[in-house]
């Protein structure tokens, strides 16, 4: 094996390698796809949250010049076919019992958008309306209407689901302890609810689709989605294909934060490739993105907490009731929870538990992945609730979570929580004084740092130049600019001697995508397992140059005991010919989950104007512990962008529904995102801790968006005094906390 990798540019400011495509218009998303003789298609889309299609008269579509066909459910080969991204398969690839406003009727294709969209709106369904529900509280209740009457026969059902409550698409419970018997040794016991909203991921590019079938019957896919190999086995699923048969295809996508990992359309393309013979492209509008794609979910928090007179948590009770909307097929997990249950525990050593978590079926737009799957929601109400708790004490909440803050000792032989606490409070500077209408807030979150499989392929060139195949996607964190680096990094080489390939799923055995915290701990593990093959195949050819004595590689080359080298370089130069197999090496790779929880700990600096209820916010810490900084440049990036999310969940950002359960905000300039005069200082204190892999890396990417609505919310409470239960804080719900004061 190589001797472990000697930095060079660890911790360096690596400008993006995808960067220069990007910024000067080469790189190719999604919607530049440009297929011989394709169509484009447009969706029918229910106007009824619960409706049973009756008929569909497509005769006036058909009818528009440059239409080819229409396709409904009732032309599937198997209609009763559903998707799903896990184990949990409940949405249709068509349907004629319509589930929310925009679910998916039929599909038109035709020589042109335009025409595509006109056909889209002369296609006559008949419906017959049934009762909706749109509250997750009345759908738990008895008699409340069905959104699934069938969904005990849906493939890959979670187990345990409770059969006394209706439309629950997943449950689970988090217990330990005696509950009863804590709550009895209690002195002070407080019960709060929280609620947060329907967030979108805010991402520029709307998701788009391309379907192709070849003549050898080969089905190639184009798709904004950031998990192409996972995207390649839930259409062989749903197509009844081999996965052989499939091949996705590389594109640039424009931003996700978690809302293109699993999308219905690829499916319903293939069929109406197949009807038409001609490839299909979809391009959503912004509209369509918005009000019918999978937001962060809406949820109900309930936490009962006892506690003794000194501060001490003895018991909490709780239930934590997620808003899955029409259908649960893109949660994050195969039960259809989002780990939001576990999360209301908090970070705190509480001894007694019991924690009910609900996934339940609404007739509104389906929820799915967002940054932090379930912790945003989970970690606003355990820290807006902890903050109200030491208020009732009469304790300073800093001061209550260090009493209470779990000082487990990971697998790594740390424990990081209690100083990612303290350096949060000392950057804020937590003690100093502020002036009236000023307040500070703290909150802490964990998050693990994800694994899977993965598959790396690197080439030695003869001219010395390095070739790395990746099936990563190109979603906009950095990961290609990480697999770069980490290449070069591992053989020695500069890192603009190593040619990058975007790679689609014919390339590699697998890839497990962006997403779940995992992508540099798989990507550094899979490129160091190929490069160190490589290095040892090539030993031979350097031990020959060293005139046969044996070499030992020490980075960048090949040291004899004499202490003569040979560089990686001089060897290709010399002995590797085009096509020699010693040059190269493909690994897979299932990378285990390991390192224990990581922490997160935000501050919060906010001014509120009692006149309007508006808050300002005017400075955020944010400390966490962090392994080895591979590329400061983007680690930076993502904690500065993670607190802008944080921020317009916190304040601003807010999918609302009318009375039928449409969605109201139709396009960005209706849906407030942070700008970035919105943004305040940003300080960022990284505590050094141990990592995971050949680099000792640990996750970034999606912890940093989940205390920031806690702070923010505790800095309010200290601020004005009022009790803060539910977010966005707009100026209207402040001022209504305040005067209930």
């Amino acid at each position: 094996m190589a001797a472990a990798p000697v930095a060079t540019t660890i911790g360096a400011s690596i400008p993006r390698v995808e960067g220069p495509d990007r910024v000067a218009g080469r790189a190719r998303f999604t919607a530049d796809v440009n297929l011989p003789g394709v169509l484009w298609t447009s969706v029918v889309r229910s106007p009824y949250p619960h409706a049973r299609v009756i008929s569909i008269d497509a005769a006036a579509a058909l009818a528009v010049p440059g239409v080819k066909a229409v396709l409904t459910a009732r032309d599937l080969p198997n209609p009763n076919k559903r998707l799903g991204r896990s184990r949990y398969h409940d949405l249709p690839i068509l349907t004629d019992l319509a589930r929310f406003i925009g679910d998916r009727v039929a599909l038109v294709a035709a020589e042109s958008r335009e025409a595509a969209e006109e056909a889209a709106l002369l296609v006559q369904v008949e419906y017959e309306e049934l009762p909706a529900v749109l509250d997750p509280l009345e759908a738990m209740r008895a008699g409340a209407p069905l959104v699934h009457p069938d969904a005990d026969g849906y493939e890959g059902r979670p187990e345990g689901i409770p059969s006394d409550v209706p439309n629950l698409a997943g449950f689970e419970r988090i217990e330990r302890g005696d509950v009863a018997k804590g709550f009895e040794e209690a002195d002070v016991i407080l019960e709060h609810e929280f609620t947060t909203q329907i967030m979108h991921q805010g991402y520029l590019e709307p998701n788009a689709f391309a379907v192709m079938i070849h003549e050898d019957g080969r089905v190639g896919v184009w798709a904004s989605n950031k998990s192409p190999f996972t995207l390649r086995g839930e259409l062989a699923h749903a197509l009844d294909l081999p996965e052989s048969q499939i091949v996705v295809h590389p594109s640039s996508i424009g931003a996700d934060f978690g809302g293109k990992g699993g999308q219905p359309e690829p499916s319903s393309l293939y069929y109406l490739a197949k009807l038409t013979g001609r490839p299909v492209k979809h391009v959503l509008s912004q509209s369509e993105d918005l009000t019918t794609t999978s937001p962060r979910h809406r949820a109900i928090i309930r936490l009962k907490t006892g506690v003794k007179r000194d501060g001490t948590i003895v018991a909490r009770e709780g239930q934590v009731i997620f808003d899955s909307g029409a259908y649960a097929a893109f949660k994050p997990s195969a039960n259809a929870m989002l780990g939001g249950t576990r999360d209301a525990v908090g970070c705190y050593d509480i001894p007694n538990v019991r924690i009910d978590g609900y996934m339940v079926y609404t007739n509104h737009v389906p929820g799915g992945y967002m940054r932090a799957p379930g912790q945003a929601q989970a970690f606003f109400a355990v820290e807006a609730h902890t903050d109200l708790i030491a208020r009732e004490l009469g304790m300073d909440p800093l001061e209550f979570r260090r009493k209470n803050l779990t000082r487990r000792i990971n697998d790594l032989g740390e424990a990081m929580a209690p100083p990612v606490l303290e350096a949060a409070a000392e950057a804020i500077g937590w003690d100093t004084p502020t002036r009236p209408n000023v307040g500070r807030g703290i909150a802490i979150c964990s998050r693990g740092t994800g694994s899977g499989d993965g598959s790396s392929d690197v080439t030695v060139n003869p001219d010395g130049s390095v070739t790395v195949i990746s099936g990563l996607p190109d979603n906009g964190p950095g990961g290609l600019t990480m697999v770069v680096q980490a290449v070069a990094e591992c053989l020695g080489v500069p890192m603009e001697r190593v040619h990058l390939v975007h790679g689609d799923t014919d390339s590699l055995p697998v890839d497990a995508g962006s997403g779940a915290s995992r992508i540099t701990l798989v990507v550094t593990s899979c490129v160091q397992e190929a490069c160190d093959q490589v290095v040892k195949q090539l030993a031979p050819y350097a031990t020959s140059m060293l005139g046969g004595a044996s070499a030992e590689w020490q980075h960048g080359g090949w040291v004899g005991p004499d202490g003569r080298r040979v560089t990686l370089e001089e060897v290709a130069v010399e002995m590797i010919r085009p096509g020699d197999p010693a040059a190269h090496a493909q690994v897979t790779l299932k990378v285990p989950r390991g390192g224990g929880l990581g922490y997160c700990a935000q501050a919060a600096e906010v001014e509120v104007d009692p006149e309007t209820g508006e808050v300002r916010v005017l400075r955020i810490a944010t400390s966490q512990d962090v392994g080895t900084v591979l590329n400061a440049l983007s680690h930076q990036s993502q904690i500065d962008g993670s607190v802008v999310t944080g921020v317009g969940y916190a304040l601003t950002e807010e999918l609302t529904l009318n009375d039928e359960g449409r969605v109201v905000e139709t396009h960005l300039g209706d849906y407030k995102l942070p700008c970035m005069a919105d943004i305040p200082e940003l300080i960022t204190v990284n505590v050094p801790s141990k990592g995971l892999g050949p680099f000792n890396v640990r996750s970034i990417g999606e912890i940093i968006c989940v205390p920031t609505a806690g702070a923010i919310a505790n800095a309010v409470v200290d601020a004005t005094g009022a009790e803060i239960r539910q977010v966005p804080l707009t100026a209207e719900q402040v001022l209504t906390a305040t005067a209930e004061r």
